[in-house]
Parts: C-alpha cells; sequence; structure tokens
C-alpha cells in the first residue's frame, strides 16, 4: 500500500461530516471482512478530543447497523473506549466450528455446544481485564500461532504484520497481501465518494 494512496485516504476523509468519517473508517478497518478474507475484524473506537469516534459511534450506531454488510458485537465498553468486533457471522461460525481450534478454545471455558451469541458473550467476559488471546481464533489467524503467542509470549516471531507469525511465513505473507489489497479497493471507492461495501 504506498504512502501517497494513505495520504489521499487520509486527507479525503478528514473532510467528511461526523457519520460518514465513522463509516468511512470502519469500512477501512473491516475491509479484509468485508472482502471475505477473514471472519472478523476489531475496531476500537477512543473517547478523545478531535474526531470522537467513540462518541460518533455512540450516535449513529443503530443507523450504521443498517448500511453495513456485517454484523457487530461489542466487547468492551468503558467512558475511555469501546472495542467492537464486526464479523461476518457464517463464516464465524465455520471457524470457531474448526477442531483445531474448539481444542484451542476450551482451554479458555468455551465448549462445542456454544451458540455464535455465547461464545462472543464469553470472549466479551474475558475482555473485561486484558486483550483475551483466543480473539485471534475468532479474527481468523492460524492456531498455531495463536498457540505460539499465547503459549510463548517472548518466542522470536518469523515476521509480525496484522499477527505474530511463528509458522509457514510464506502463506501468512499471502494472507497480509490479500488483506491490503481488500483496503486498497476500499480506499479507492472511499476517494471516489462511491459506497465502499459494494466490493
Amino acid at each position: 500500500m504506498s504512502k501517497d494512496l494513505i495520504r489521499e485516504f487520509i486527507n479525503t476523509i478528514e473532510k467528511q461530516e461526523d457519520k460518514k468519517y465513522l463509516i468511512s473508517t470502519i469500512a477501512y478497518s473491516t475491509a479484509p471482512t468485508i472482502a471475505g478474507e477473514k471472519p472478523s475484524s476489531l475496531v476500537v473506537f477512543k473517547n478523545r478530543e478531535i474526531r470522537n469516534l467513540y462518541k460518533y459511534w455512540e450516535l449513529y450506531k443503530e443507523e450504521i447497523r443498517e448500511q453495513i454488510p456485517l454484523e457487530f458485537y461489542e466487547l468492551k465498553h468503558n467512558e475511555n473506549m469501546v472495542a467492537v468486533l464486526f464479523y461476518n457471522s457464517e463464516e464465524l461460525k465455520k471457524i470457531l466450528k474448526e477442531d483445531k481450534n474448539i481444542s484451542f478454545l476450551q482451554r479458555f471455558g468455551y465448549i462445542e455446544e456454544m451458540s455464535l451469541k455465547e461464545s462472543l458473550n464469553l470472549l466479551s467476559q474475558r475482555y473485561e481485564n486484558v486483550c483475551p488471546h483466543e480473539i485471534g481464533i475468532f479474527l481468523g489467524y492460524p492456531v498455531d500461532d495463536v498457540l505460539e503467542f499465547t503459549d510463548c509470549p517472548n518466542k522470536q516471531c518469523l515476521i509480525m504484520g496484522y499477527w505474530k507469525v511463528y509458522h509457514d511465513m510464506e502463506k501468512a505473507k499471502d494472507t497480509f497481501k490479500r488483506y491490503d489489497n481488500a483496503k486498497v479497493k476500499i480506499i479507492n471507492l472511499l476517494i471516489q465518494d462511491l459506497n465502499p461495501f459494494r466490493v
């Protein structure tokens, strides 16, 4: 992704009114999920002075629900921030039912029979104090990498991109490229003032 494109994107959305700015931020941040490349994306809206996404989210989230092709769930909400998981329901269910993922998730109290809503509720409870390691599974990261990061946090990773990679670097690089390509498509739509959700 070129720096010039990023700069043009930032300049474009900075001029947008609040609701549109929020939608553009969501579209960019969730681009790989919108494109079907990953089951979910985590977006954190912070309560701050300039372009207060936390405030915009509180104001417009119900309207936005009708406009985006993803479902969302607030995993953590306090006076400083709100962490929102935007997800494709069918894809996320599929990921959570994979044998290797179930085996890993059981370590943290998840059970195979849980509904998606129950799994999200537990993830939210575990997010109260710190971001739980198993969120990597929900985000579609390879279980072997999530496992390595959980059990050996000080181990040197091979590369770091959307997640810390400990295994199969070439496959991870290919995935990162697909995620970046999804973001470039969204950026180009936003720069042209087109609907970013028609990818």
